[in-house]
């Protein structure tokens, strides 16, 4: 928190003192600019933090324009201003959050096809903003706009953008250290593992693209009073493009990139455009060679120590709230149930019941279908026929971060983390999920948040008391530990493990045992595993499940599977 007043308060200082050091015209130059800076940090927050690229930003900004435009055309003199200003600025918010839903529900769809989306959107709004004559005034757009009650001077005008920037960029400074932020970042290395923590991915996205709607808005409603004139280019993709090119050039996944960007770049490019001919063909160069070789942008070489001071962890101080409560019944059932993709049949009417808590290992050569059941039982593929329970109910094709919301957590075969985030951060996501709620997720004490499960896995496993180590940086064997930690302190009632002993020293085994076990007691937990080692399975297996050819083929203890002659004739020249 001191940390974030000192930022404040230098912010705040330096924008009230800058028009005494570069007088009346420039301060008005800069006034422009700052709007553009606010509608360029969405861009920001969306490309540089959750990892999609929105091409439709200048939408937004016209939007709001021509909706303070209006307003203040029409009531000027009226006390309604004060409510239809600010709602000018929240209707692109609520428009890009309807967008994001609409969009984000499709997983396919939340790459190049977002962006195509945005540009396809933005082109239409040109259109209607050109053609729309009675409302927009059409090519010439709305002229002799009256400026914001009260204001006159150049200064004036400078000091509201001044402090709208300042409340904008202090706003997602917080955002970014917040737990919402480092959700975002989660979104944006594995979306995946977000899912299984337990949040909606398309709503996390959306929610992203909605906050960077609002900033589009309050610099387009801002805009249309201090210019005195809103034109359809506002909506159009020359903005877009500029916006997108300022955020990268001055550092997209950086605070203060996309404002030294849209400031920098875009008054070099007001001076110079009418001097240079091939202006815009040497921007779109930089543009080009930023994002191929230069990602971090400007500021990328200049704020990451501040960053490190703002990150400085005071330790886990607060058990984190229980988890809702889910249903009561306990262990799944498959059905029949047949999974096929193209061609191929993985799963031919496999039937596989647990109802009791304990550890259950599921066994089977290559390509029996032991990955696709979890696969299918979380969603992951689609069943053909057959149906899934899971806890008494219907669960068939149920989403990943539902079932991990009423207590289903997976781990995979290949360590699915966040590599560029902490150990702390990737422990942080797997407790908010189930716990958080809205307010959490903006809240700095959620990052101090703990567990019994967590501080007995740090006595396990002792580098995982190391926490500000990026996550990306441990060995194969830690991943793994580190995942399936993830997965236990979520406290799920049913455990599914991939193969978590792939990779691990003895030690490292044994330590996973006996954890499993603990937490499996701890938890009254269903814990089914999926594992080659049999001497991992013959340690904990309760009940052994063999499957081939994606059906059932045995089930019972140790010794009746070592015993039965069917799962001899499957694992030729192996001890089963």
């Amino acid at each position: 928190m001191a940390s974030f007043l000192v930022h404040s308060a230098a912010l705040v200082a330096a924008l009230a003192v800058l028009p005494e050091l570069v007088g009346e015209f420039w301060a008005y130059t800069l006034a422009l600019y700052f709007l553009y800076a606010i509608a360029s940090l969405g861009i920001g927050l969306c490309w540089g933090q959750a990892g999609f690229l929105p091409l439709g930003q200048a939408m937004f900004f016209g939007l709001a324009a021509y909706l303070s435009g209006l307003s203040l055309i029409h009531f000027k003199d009226s006390w309604l201003l004060l409510l239809l200003l600010p709602g000018a600025a929240l209707a692109p918010g609520l428009l890009a959050w309807g967008i994001g839903l609409l969009v984000f529900r499709g997983r396919t769809l939340s790459g190049p096809f977002f962006a195509m989306i945005t540009l396809a959107l933005t082109l239409l709004a040109f259109q209607i903003a050109n053609s729309w004559n009675d409302v927009t005034g059409g090519f010439n757009g709305l002229k002799n706009i009256p400026g914001l009650p009260g204001l006159g001077e150049f200064t004036d005008l400078y000091y509201v953008s001044a402090a709208a920037l300042a409340v904008c960029v202090l706003g997602i400074a917080w955002l970014r250290r917040a737990p919402a932020g480092v959700l975002w970042r989660a979104v944006a290395q594995n979306e995946q593992r977000v899912r299984f923590c337990g949040f909606a991915v398309q709503n996390v996205k959306a929610l992203a693209f909605g906050l960077s709607g609002v900033l589009a808005g309050i610099g387009g409603a801002l805009y249309a009073p201090q210019q005195n004139l809103v034109t359809p280019q506002l909506c159009g993709f020359i903005l877009s493009a500029d916006l997108v090119i300022w955020a990268a050039v001055g550092g997209r996944a950086t605070l203060y990139g996309p404002v030294v960007g849209a400031v920098l770049i875009g008054i070099l490019t007001a001076d110079l455009r009418d001097e240079i001919s091939y202006w815009e063909v040497i921007l779109a160069a930089i543009f080009i060679v930023v994002v191929l070789y230069f990602r971090q942008g400007l500021m990328g070489f200049v704020e990451p120590p501040f960053e490190r001071l703002w990150r400085r962890r005071v330790g886990r101080t607060l058990d984190g709230p229980a988890r809702s409560a889910g249903p009561r019944a306990t262990g799944f059932a498959l059905d029949d149930v047949r999974v096929r993709v193209g061609s191929v049949s993985i799963l031919e009417g496999l039937d596989l019941a647990i109802d009791r808590p304990g550890i259950y290992c599921v066994i089977g050569p290559n390509g029996a279908g032991k990955t696709s059941c979890f696969n299918a039982m979380t969603g992951e593929l689609p069943v053909r026929s057959g149906s899934i329970r899971i806890f008494g109910r219907a669960r068939t094709g149920a989403a990943a971060d539902f079932l991990s919301r009423i207590g289903v957590g997976r781990k995979f075969q290949a360590p699915s983390l966040f590599p560029d985030l902490t150990v702390a951060e990737n422990f942080n996501v797997g407790l908010w999920g189930g716990r958080a709620r809205l307010g959490d997720l903006v809240r700095m004490r959620s990052h101090l948040w703990s567990s019994a499960i967590l501080r007995e896995a740090q006595a396990r496993f002792p580098f995982l008391a190391d926490e500000d180590r990026k996550a990306g940086d441990l060995s194969h064997g830690q991943r793994q530990i580190l995942e399936l930690v993830m997965v236990l302190i979520a406290e799920p009632r049913l455990i599914l493990l991939d193969e978590p002993s792939a990779g691990l020293s003895r030690a490292e085994t044994r330590e996973v045992i006996e954890a499993i076990r603990w937490v499996t007691g701890r938890l009254d937990a269903c814990t089914v595993i999926v594992e080659h080692d049999m001497t991992f399975v013959r340690e904990l297996a309760d009940r052994i499940f063999v499957l081939h050819q994606g059906r059932l083929l045995a089930s019972g203890t140790v010794a009746e599977i070592q015993a039965d002659e069917r799962v001899r004739a499957v694992y030729v020249g192996a001890s089963a």
